[in-house]
């Protein structure tokens, strides 16, 4: 498939949008929802809002639910509440869960409102769940057969209803909608017309929790080797299910969101406005500038030291980066696995002993690498030692912070990518400081 950038001119679409009249190329009507949400986002604000009455009504939904936060907010702001209103009535109810939680609660309370009774209640079980969590965005349009029912009669029902069937097997449910099993559409069709659903039950190996984390919910799906997985409560009531690509939208947010984050500058539009991005931005320069700065202080509080042996203001930043390096290696590690779901109580002091290990073995090779060229360079084998032995504790203890500071701003519930980084140089900068020059002083000024 060619790149969007291919197929779509940007600046001639920019001019063509602003002329009086416009019409669009024929190949914009083959467009789908994601291509339609990647073309907005590579437009300036204006441009985006003249085009959208361009595209499809029937994708609008979709495309909402498609861009990226910031783009939809432009829309809700822009756009008249009917259209609104009139979108989230034709959307999918995952759509629809998507555009209502980004508008204020009172809009979105007034436009549930008027939706249907069914819809209604579908969006009331969807929010009494948190964002995080896959009961908020699991499929409840899906189509289930109780297992007191006959053969004939389901068969009979799928061939003169309007239910789309998503699978080649059907969910069954107990009268009080617990979740037994599932039944293929060939067990059905070879079945007996008299026989009840419950005789021809396969149970299902794999469930999902309601409360399950949305990127928990997305590894067991990949796991499971399915094209979907039951959602149900702790009792067994069914409430959804979770797809593939429910899945794989999840991933590719997550994934987005890890590289957005490393820039400290979350999942930003490209073309927002100067204040928002500028506001967004200082926050994460301020909180590093303060960072900065109790590393200087900690060198302040050692300036006598470094007045006498200036070769250490030559030889403190090696301490520093060897310590950030390791602990970045050692969180980026931690913030993967707890990514897939591949750490847990039960194997967090694992991956700590072995980091631990791997920067005692790196850091006894380095320092020594380093103690010789410090040596050679200033012919002072005590400086020498202090620098070997300041790399091995910074290392050391990078190594540990690496592994426990996203397994704590995870339970504090602050997203480990955003903030990670930010502390592991406070404390790798401080630490290396603080032993580097606190020996330098116990050992020259002594």
């Amino acid at each position: 498939m060619e790149n969007l950038t291919e197929l779509v001119d940007t600046p001639e679409l920019i001019n063509m949008l602003e002329g009086d009249s416009c019409t669009l190329p024929i190949n914009f009507v083959e467009f789908n929802a994601v291509q339609w949400a990647r073309i907005l986002e590579s437009l300036p604000s204006d441009s985006r809002l003249k085009l959208w009455s361009h595209i499809n009504e029937s994708l609008h939904g979709s495309i909402l639910a498609e861009v990226h936060e910031d783009v939809l907010q432009q829309f809700l702001t822009a756009l008249p509440n009917v259209a609104i209103e009139q979108t989230i009535c034709t959307s999918t109810q995952t759509e629809a869960v998507e555009i209502l939680e980004a508008l204020p609660k009172k809009a979105a309370r007034k436009i549930i409102k008027k939706l249907s009774p069914e819809t209604q209640f579908q969006m009331k079980v969807a929010f009494s769940y948190t964002e995080d969590q896959v009961g908020r965005y699991a499929n409840q349009q899906v189509y289930t057969i109780e297992e007191s029912e006959f053969v004939d009669d389901v068969i009979a029902e799928i061939k003169e209803g309007e239910n789309k069937l998503e699978s080649s097997n059907l969910i069954v449910l107990s009268k009080d909608l617990q979740f037994l099993g599932e039944i293929s559409i060939n067990e059905l069709l070879n079945a007996e017309n008299r026989n009840k659903i419950k005789d021809l039950i396969q149970p299902v190996g794999t469930t999902i929790n309601d409360v399950t984390s949305l990127l928990d919910a997305s590894n067991l799906v990949k796991e499971s080797q399915r094209n979907y997985l039951p959602v149900v409560q702790s009792d067994g009531r069914f409430i959804g299910v979770f797809s593939v690509q429910d899945a794989l939208e999840v991933f590719q947010e997550f994934y987005e969101a890890q590289v957005a984050h490393m820039g400290n500058v979350s999942d930003e539009d490209l073309f927002s406005p100067v204040i928002v991005s500028s506001r967004r931005r200082a926050l994460w320069l301020g909180i590093n500038l303060l960072t900065a700065l109790l590393a200087s202080y900690v060198i302040g509080v050692f300036d006598e030291v470094l007045v006498e042996v200036v070769a250490l203001a030559v030889l403190m930043p090696i301490v520093a980066s060897m310590g950030g390096i390791t602990g970045s290696q050692s969180l980026t590690l931690t913030i993967r696995g707890l990514a897939t779901g591949q750490i847990g109580r039960g194997n967090l002091s694992v991956l700590r002993n072995k980091e631990f290990l791997v920067a005692l073995l790196n850091s006894t090779l380095w320092a020594v690498l380093v103690a010789f060229i410090c040596f050679y360079w200033f012919d002072n084998a005590t400086l020498a030692m202090i620098i070997a032995f300041s790399i091995v504790v910074n290392m050391l203890v990078a190594s540990l912070c690496g592994v426990y500071i996203p397994i704590i701003l995870e339970k504090l519930n602050i997203d480990p990518a955003i903030a990670g980084s930010v502390i592991l140089t406070t404390v790798t900068d401080v630490v290396g400081f603080f032993v580097f020059l606190g020996g330098a002083s116990i050992i020259f000024l002594n």
